[in-house]
């Protein structure tokens, strides 16, 4: 007997749309065509993907035919309809359509909901704009504005351009090309963060992720050798499962990861499946089926060459979940979103949070998501047999500056880090999100009504949200993230959110002699554009008002950072930004003694990589490399092996150089003075790889980030996920000295911290070697108390490690850090002078580590004056006993702030226009980052 699942909803009445048609007769359709799929690609269960990567992955049924209808037009700048423009609309499947010639459009069989839509012709683009669907909707208008332009370039492994490669564009809009005299051009593109796909005969597929805004982007996409793999799905008896649907994830190399909906293949009768052609590296191959709940084969390595069969996914019989929507009135709902995932459990063992299928292992298993039919019904088959978790909401309204409601505004929330919620099981304030709640119920949205009016629904139980909204007159993606906005917590039903219209910003970047840099990126926040020539001007527009740090980087100059205060409705003037030339390095790439040409060198102050390359998560020009990898500069070595870099400054840089088929050099350490530096000589030497298990309480616990750093250079760091049997691999690393460890925490929030779990292993050349890491938490709680001898402390940046350390200033702790060896250690901030807390610490020997800040240096400044003046800041260290008793232990470091020191124009700081406290990359405090961002030797 089935239990019916009943879930209380808010109902809003909302307008769909931005600019209203009135007076206009019912479109007439316009051709319909289904979005691009690939061959095999019809099915019931579809993926989602959010703004927060994998953490976000959905698994979407198809939407029940619905009654009703969305009318639109395509306009120009001079209100003209665009006849031919593709539209684009997020139903699931996802449907485009072409516009008549007035630019009218419509799409049918529809469901009462929130879409999302966008516009592709010769004149521009529209959107993405989101919209909530419901029966008395007006049309919707998308406004065409300035496109992007992606140009591809696809090589084999000699440097060679291949010819006949197919290349997929995939996000928000899909396009697809063929190289065929030259690289694969995509224009008009709507901006937005993307992947790109390439593949050709007898080559594997490539991925790499990129940010596209208006104007013209670049990528370069390699492809291997690959060879076939095959295997079988099979049920608890072993019998095999027919129209499984199978794909396969990188467990070294993070940027191979297939989409299910384009790049996934489908069992046959006897379960068997075959994939033509992957390359070497670790991988997770992963099924799904509509009555079977989803499965994951164990780590399997591959040598790009051999075909490898055998390969054995186990789906376990499926739960089934039925249930009705209903209001508060008790009537159905129809079209409603339902999400079902694993429920969160205690706070740790097994189903706990640090647990063995606690939320860091449910990361590795997406929702399911499903709408309700006209009568408020719905069914979700194929769901794992574990506790489940089916929900609360807030609402408010919008108002404008002179308190009017308005109209269309887009409401979104976010989790609110550092806020005043508790780690409970779903909270997301006071360090405690769970990405695993965050991956069930998605970004809560809604379209405010008539009266300004919105509710946010499907969220967790007592936990606190940051939100924020955009102005109705929105035609693309806010840039900047929650600085506006208000922390609200699940139940309240009062929030006011007071929306301005944005504000954009434009100035140049110039050398001190007055001529401009030929490229440069400037970024705010997590999103980016790049310029080419323009004489060094640049402009970026829809930034919501505030104060913001406007990055500045490019390879052949210093990376710097201004201050800007946006203001609504108009243009802030940023000026000139004089960036400086910097220091140079340089030489030569050998192996074995002889050059190697098109190796690919890295440097800067952080290297981060993931298990196969040092290249920066989301790729070279992705928004996580401009967030936390934006001062490493690339080059690749010219036909001699020679190689130079320049716009570096002061500090320690680690360089690092590799070539796919050759190795990668063992990370170097170039502090500031140090003679030869444009003289180097990096050696590659065959890859080694490293693997092991991660356990807690001797269960396996798994997606927990590993990472690994050269005990001699904490400035290269790479990083990897366990999957949910704990098992992780390195598949290519220098030879060298190592630093592993488990580290456990939320990099996006410095205040919660970031725990270690340490051991040192030596990889030897071409060697794999095994390293099991255990996640065993203390019980107790130390609070740390920072006591300035004079004045007071703003922000600082505080160390918990294992043993007896001894520092003097900032990297020369990061240097004994990394060299520590096997234990524990902890790292955390503080903004404003108080107490930091460590918890869960176990019994035994520590020393704890202050590095004070100058009171001057505060918010998102403090991070880049931390890198800048890591060889001159002073650190304090206190030895401190942790014992089994009391629960609560305390102990008081006392410090001496610094004095601030003003940094150059163009180091970082600020520049012309800056305010001097500046600088250092788009986001706050010291040691925040993300996945892969940060070790515990990691400035």
């Amino acid at each position: 007997m089935s239990r019916r699942l009943v879930i209380a909803v808010g109902i809003a009445v909302v307008v769909a749309g931005a600019w209203w048609l009135r007076g206009r007769p019912g479109a007439p359709a316009a051709s319909e065509v289904p979005a691009p799929l690939a061959p095999e690609a019809v099915r019931q269960v579809r993926p989602a993907r959010g703004e927060l990567g994998e953490l976000t992955r959905v698994m979407i049924d198809d939407d029940p035919r619905g009654t009703l209808r969305l009318e639109g037009q395509v306009i120009d700048a001079e209100d003209h309809g665009v006849g031919g423009a593709t539209v684009m609309i997020t139903a699931n499947p996802p449907r485009s359509i072409t516009t008549e010639a007035d630019g009218s459009f419509a799409f049918d069989g529809l469901v009462p909901r929130p879409y999302t839509l966008i516009a592709r012709a010769r004149q521009g683009v529209a959107g993405p704009i989101t919209a909530r669907l419901t029966e008395k909707s007006e049309p919707v208008v998308l406004r065409l504005r300035p496109a992007g332009k992606l140009t591809v370039t696809v090589a084999g492994g000699d440097g060679k351009a291949i010819r006949g490669a197919t290349v997929e564009l995939r996000g928000v809009d899909v396009q697809r090309a063929v190289t065929q005299t030259g690289p694969a051009v995509f224009s008009p593109v709507v901006p937005g963060g993307y992947q790109i796909a390439a593949w050709a005969d007898g080559k594997a597929h490539a991925f790499q992720r990129i940010q596209i805004g208006t104007g013209d982007a670049q990528a370069r996409l390699v492809l291997s050798a690959g060879a076939p793999v095959a295997g079988r799905v099979v049920d608890d008896r072993g019998a095999g499962i027919a129209d499984a649907r199978v794909r396969y994830s990188g467990a070294s190399d993070w940027t191979q990861q297939a989409s299910e909906r384009y790049d996934a293949v489908v069992s046959a009768a006897d379960g068997s499946f075959r994939f033509e052609a992957l390359p070497a590296g670790s991988f997770r191959f992963q099924a799904s089926h509509p009555e079977r709940a989803p499965g994951s084969s164990a780590l399997i390595t591959l040598d790009g060459k051999t075909p490898r069969d055998g390969v054995v996914i186990a789906l376990e019989v499926g739960a089934v979940v039925k249930g009705k929507v209903v209001d508060g009135q008790r009537r159905p709902v129809a079209a409603a979103r339902v999400r079902i995932g694993g429920g969160s459990g205690g706070p740790g063992g097994v189903g706990g949070r640090g647990g063995p299928g606690g939320p860091r292992g449910r990361m590795f298993e997406p929702p399911r998501q499903s709408f309700s039919d006209g009568d408020g019904a719905f069914e979700i088959r194929g769901l794992p047999r574990r506790p489940l978790s089916a929900v609360a909401l807030i609402s408010g309204a919008v108002v404008d500056p002179e308190g009017q409601p308005v109209e269309g505004a887009q409401v979104s929330a976010g989790p609110s880090f550092g806020g005043r919620g508790g780690p409970g099981p779903a909270g997301f304030g006071g360090g405690g999100f769970d990405p695993s709640q965050w991956q069930l119920r998605g970004r809560p949205e809604d379209v405010t009504d008539a009266a300004g009016k919105f509710t946010l629904t499907g969220l967790a139980a007592g936990a606190q949200y940051r939100l924020t909204a955009a102005p109705a007159s929105r035609t693309g993606p806010r840039r900047g993230g929650f600085r506006d906005g208000a922390v609200a917590t699940t139940g309240d039903s009062n929030v006011r959110l007071v929306v301005q219209p944005d504000g954009a910003v434009k100035g140049r970047v110039a050398f001190g002699d007055g001529s401009a840099p030929d490229m440069f990126t400037i970024s705010v926040e997590q999103n980016q554009q790049s310029f080419l020539g323009g004489g060094g001007a640049f402009a970026l527009d829809g930034i919501a008002p505030g104060t913001y740090q406007l990055a500045v980087r490019g390879p052949s100059f210093q990376n710097t950072a201004v201050e800007v205060e946006i203001t609504s409705s108009r243009t802030a003037d940023a000026g000139t930004i004089t960036v400086v030339k910097g220091r140079s390095i340089g030489g030569v790439v050998v192996a074995d003694g002889q050059p190697v040409p098109d190796a690919t060198v890295y440097a800067g102050r952080m290297i981060l990589g993931n298990g196969s390359t040092s290249a920066a998560p989301g790729g070279a020009s992705g928004p996580l490399a401009a967030q936390f990898g934006g001062g490493t500069k690339t080059t690749t070595t010219d036909a001699a092996g020679a190689f130079s870099l320049s716009g570096f400054g002061d500090g320690d840089l680690a360089i690092v150089a590799e070539h796919p088929a050759v190795g990668r050099s063992r990370a170097l350490r170039l502090p500031t003075v140090m003679p030869g530096q444009t003289e180097l000589t990096l050696t590659l030497e065959k890859y080694g790889s490293l693997a092991g298990t991660l356990r807690q309480g001797n269960q396996p616990i798994g997606g927990i980030a590993v990472t690994c750093q050269a005990v001699a250079t904490p400035g290269a760091i790479y990083t990897v996920l366990a999957g949910s049997d704990g098992a992780y691999r390195f598949d290519q690393l220098a030879p060298d000295t190592y630093k592993v460890s488990a580290t456990v925490g939320n990099p996006r929030n410095p205040r919660a911290g970031l725990k270690f779990y340490s051991r040192q292993i030596d990889v030897p050349i071409g060697q794999q070697v095994t390293v099991d890491l255990a996640v065993d938490p203390g019980t107790v709680t130390l609070d740390v108390a920072i006591v300035p001898r004079s004045g007071s402390v703003g922000v600082a940046s505080t160390w918990l490690a294992s043993g007896a350390i001894t520092a003097s200033t900032e990297t020369e702790l990061l240097l004994k850090l990394a060299a520590s060896g096997q234990g524990t250690s902890a790292r955390s901030a503080s903004g404003s002078g108080g107490p930091v807390t460590f918890t869960e610490v176990a019994t035994g020997d520590y020393t704890v580590c202050v590095t004070p800040l100058p009171a001057e240096v505060r918010g998102a400044g403090a991070r880049g004056y931390l890198e800048r003046h890591a060889d001159t800041l002073a650190v304090f260290c206190k030895p401190v006993t942790v014992a089994p008793s009391p629960d609560t232990q305390s102990t008081q470091v006392p410090v001496v702030v610094p004095a601030y020191i003003p940094d150059p124009a163009g180091s970082g700081s600020g520049g012309t226009g800056g305010s001097g406290t500046g600088g250092g990359g788009p986001r706050p405090g010291p040691g925040s980052g993300g996945p892969g961002s940060v070790g515990p030797g990691s400035p």
